[in-house]
């Protein structure tokens, strides 16, 4: 079974509340309490989110994340981009190959299900969460 990271499901987790946070700033220390994640893995995970363009981040008394303008129009499959996390689905699909390539009758199948799961990934709007 496909399993989602907890880079990815803390990301969404903490997007979900930034979106529910009514465009103040949220500082991470704050986040983190609530939403009981670990402070310095959300540090991390706010670094490559803001990165992707996803969020923005002020400094000062004030400051804190909030999301930027258009957010939404992202997609899982952008946010899985941000976070370093999409990867091939097995091996003979990653950057190295496979030592049985040669003769394999699966890897067609395995490309038609990871492109599958690419565009069904490119479906689900951030603004859904």
């Amino acid at each position: 079974m496909i399993t989602v990271s907890k880079k990815v499901e803390y990301s969404i987790v903490f997007l979900s509340f930034l979106s529910h946070s009514k465009g103040k700033n949220v500082s991470l220390t704050e986040a983190a309490k609530r939403l009981q994640l670990p402070y310095r893995f959300l540090g991390q995970l706010a670094t490559n989110l803001k990165s992707g363009g996803i969020i923005e981040s002020r400094e000062g008394k004030s400051g804190g994340y909030q999301l930027v303008k258009g957010w939404g129009e992202k997609n899982l499959y952008d946010l899985l981009e941000t976070l370093g996390e999409n990867k091939a689905m097995v091996t003979c699909l990653g950057d190295k190959g496979c030592v049985r390539i040669k003769g394999c009758a699966l890897k067609k199948v395995w490309e038609k299900i990871g492109k599958s799961w690419s565009l069904e990934l490119k479906k689900v709007k951030l603004s859904e969460i």
